[in-house]
């Protein structure tokens, strides 16, 4: 791995030379020492630093320091960080791992101001940890274009750092409106944090684990290598699945990669899987079913964790162990005697997931301090959930967000509101004020100040095509400031809006129906194959010899699963080609490069992609008049399919996804993942794993090229689900309508038949005439 260059020694004074000098020295000793870890913990913040540098495995790679550069929108910041007001602030974070210590920072500082600021009074402040780090003044002439270093004390640093700008602003001498327009400073996206780190030793301890493989402090995509020996058996490959599913739950948003190696160490950290009596040069195996934690045989700052096992049975036994019990484990080593013993699991009981079978409360899914926001320019409060994307909302006003809320009720202030979102689509804005006829009463709201706490609750609906799998509601509190005049009628600094917990959404009267295929679920959540936590349902085909790409792919993905789900891919089949028919009552996820997965061939007519005259061309997608008959429906929205007249000929090599209903049963899945060269699959590693460009997969066929991702949709749509018999007929007739006026023609003929008899009878009766 390549290390950023250090500063350079002209550019720092002699004092600062010898104090790292000093610095550098203390590390050393403190790495040849050191012998227990440093396990502080934090709670987690909203917002933490993502550490930019490309890390092959986990940091201890090498006793040597490293350089990472952190730019403001990883340290939690939106967008350009605008500071407002007499008084402006905002708090950025980042935190420092484990077995890693900081020995220098420099924060680089890109920034605009007002040009009526007055020197003498005005400043911008940057503390650390609440401890004032920097002064910057800022003179009249110079307001565009600024840009500052600033070198920050490594020994302020603890595991969650705080770093926060502070505006003190004034434009003029006498009073003044501390919400005047003129009063701002805009510190650029573009600016960084640089910090050096250097890497600190661990005990071989079972107890901090998942440290050191994975540190929740660090925000970085984990890319942790496993090992194998040679080709490693069934039961080994699904207990490597299984723990890289637990390393991906542990890592959550970040994303988890896992290279693997044959035969052969890596540098840094890595999980290492032995059965029998398998050996790798350097690595102690135990017997039995075992996990424990040795150090690396060449680099003495790196460890292995040894996951262990006499044959199938034992190895697998080992890491449901490790999946399941992680928090009782303990020691160097430890032999795993007994089956860890779980219930199974219900369809949409994913622990991740909110219950979609009762109303759940906010309370549930975001913590008390998340739920609050205070001054004059409050941060938007951020509630994230995940949800099953059958939800079958057609027809109806949409979920049930029943919203309480709390805020300081201010007098006249007529504008404030709460601007209510999903997913950034705006949804209903909530007025916050509301009109006082008693002068009496506003001025007692006036002399409550930010004590006058109004609490109000309202019932609104989150429309049926915001609803996705991953979803962040979005509540941003927006108080209005009314100036009378100078220094008068100010508003309390320390303005309140709170998101009370006990505000539900409600998904329990939704069916669970949806269309598929569609990869967006599948990459977004694991959908359908998640429908269960423990995948039970779920079948992976993989070839009969894979290669090492291949065991990478598959690792990514049961890690993608976990990840979506909380819980780890403990009972999926792992299977071929050849027992493929014993798989029919499953979903079925197929892993395949170059001509090593017969499933190609054999399911070819069923494939997004055909080949025709020895060129590839996507298929003619399906006539569909679904636009036609459901045009009354505005929560429908369509987009035209594609001709298939694709010519993929000349595209080079090919890197898909593909999706469509199995061939062996009806409403049960396939999602095929493929490449004409298995190093490119790591083509779509990189797209799963990467939260920006996780988005552009979707339809039923994706192509990955080296930069760009293709999509498009051209396989016949099948259900999966069930709804009420209404719905259902509903449904049908909507996607029929002229079998509803087929039916009523039919009705009135039924009617007319059965009526036609008693009417001519009654007509073939004789007159009774009344004398």
């Amino acid at each position: 791995m390549k290390v950023p260059n250090m500063t350079s020694p002209f550019e720092i004074s002699p004092v600062r030379q010898l104090t790292l000098g000093f610095t550098a020295l203390a590390v050393a000793i403190s790495c040849s020492l050191f012998s227990s870890p440093v396990m502080a913990k934090a709670k987690t913040s909203k917002s933490k630093a993502v550490i930019e540098e490309v890390i092959e495995t986990s940091p201890a790679t090498a006793p040597k320091q490293r350089v990472v550069s952190l730019s403001f929108k990883q340290l939690g910041a939106w967008s350009a960080v605008n500071l407002k007001g007499a008084d402006g602030s905002r708090t950025l974070n980042f935190s420092v791992r484990s077995d890693e210590m900081v020995v220098g920072a420099k924060l680089k500082l890109l920034y605009d101001y007002s040009p009526a600021l007055i020197p003498e009074l005005s400043h911008l402040r940057i503390l650390l940890n609440e401890r004032v780090a920097a002064v910057e003044g800022l003179p009249q002439g110079k307001n565009l274009g600024n840009s500052r270093e600033i070198d920050l004390d490594p020994r302020q640093m603890t595991d969650v750092n705080f770093l926060r700008f502070n505006l003190i602003g004034h434009y003029t001498r006498q009073c003044e409106d501390p919400f005047h327009s003129s009063l701002w400073l805009t510190l650029s996206d573009l600016g960084r944090l640089e910090l050096t780190l250097a890497p600190k030793s661990m005990v071989n301890d079972l107890k901090f684990l998942p440290a050191p493989f994975f540190d929740k402090r660090d925000d970085a995509t984990l890319k942790l290598p496993f090992v194998f020996s040679n080709t490693p058996t069934a039961g080994t490959v699904k207990a490597a699945g299984i723990v890289a599913s637990w390393f991906s739950i542990q890592a959550g948003n970040r994303g988890a990669q896992f290279p693997v190696s044959q035969n052969t160490l890596p540098d840094g950290n890595a999980v290492v899987f032995l059965q029998g009596s398998e050996k790798i040069p350097g690595v102690e195996s135990p017997t039995g079913p075992t996990l424990s934690i040795s150090n690396h045989p060449t680099n003495p700052l790196a460890k292995l964790l040894v996951v262990t096992g006499s044959n199938d049975d034992e190895i697998l036994r080992s890491a449901r162990a490790l999946a399941l019990i992680s928090s009782t484990l303990a020691g160097p080593s430890l032999t795993i005697t007994k089956e860890t013993e779980t219930t199974p699991r219900k369809p949409y009981d994913a622990p991740a997931w909110i219950p979609s079978d009762r109303p759940v409360r906010f309370g549930e899914i975001a913590r008390p301090e998340e739920l609050r926001a205070q001054g004059w320019y409050p941060e938007i409060i951020r509630v994230n959930y995940r949800v099953s994307p059958d939800i079958f909302t057609w027809r109806t006003p949409g979920v049930p967000l029943n919203l309480k809320y709390r805020y300081t009720r201010l007098p006249e202030h007529k504008a404030s509101s709460l601007n209510v979102g999903l997913n950034n689509d705006f949804i209903h804005a909530l007025p916050l004020n509301y009109p006082y006829k008693n002068p009496d009463e506003i001025n007692r709201l006036n002399l409550a100040g930010s004590n006058n706490v109004s609490k109000r609750s309202d019932l609104l609906f989150i429309p049926p095509y915001a609803v996705g799998g991953r979803d962040q509601l979005q509540l941003g509190y927006y108080f209005d400031i009314l100036k009378h005049g100078e220094c008068q009628n100010m508003p309390p600094e320390n303005l309140v809006g709170a998101i009370d917990p006990e505000s539900t959404l409600d998904f329990s009267a939704f069916p669970h129906y949806v269309a598929l295929p569609n990869l967006a679920y599948f990459s977004n959540i694991g959908f359908p194959f998640t429908r269960l936590a423990d995948l039970s349902e779920t079948a992976v085909v993989m070839p009969d010899r894979p290669n090492s790409h291949e065991l990478g792919m598959y690792l990514t993905l049961m890690g993608r699963m976990g990840e979506a789900t909380g819980y780890p891919v403990l009972n999926h089949a792992l299977t071929t080609a050849a027992d493929i028919e014993k798989m029919a009552d499953r979903d079925v996820l197929v892993i395949g490069s170059a001509n090593s997965q017969p499933l190609l061939s054999k399911w070819a007519d069923k494939l997004p992609v055909v080949q025709i005259n020895g060129e590839r061309h996507v298929r003619e997608p399906e006539v569909t008049w679904k636009p036609i008959y459901r045009w009354e429906q505005q929560d429908n929205q369509f987009t035209p399919l594609p001709k298939g007249d694709l010519n993929l000929s000349n595209s080079g090599d090919l890197t898909t996804l593909m999706a469509f209903e199995s061939p062996m049963k009806a409403q049960r899945s396939v999602v095929m993942v493929h490449s004409d060269r298995s190093p490119d699959l790591q083509k779509i590693t990189d797209v799963l794993t990467n939260i920006e460009r996780i988005s552009t997969i979707k339809g039923d066929l994706v192509v990955f090229n080296e930069k760009d991702v293709n999509h498009t949709k051209v396989s016949a749509t099948y259900y999966v689900g069930a709804l009420p018999f209404m719905n259902k007929l509903q449904w049908l007739f909507a996607d029929h309508p002229l079998w509803v006026g087929g039916l009523v023609v039919l009705v009135c003929l039924l009617l007319a038949v059965s009526a036609y008899r008693p009417l001519r009878k009654l007509l073939s009766r004789p007159a009774k005439v009344k004398l």
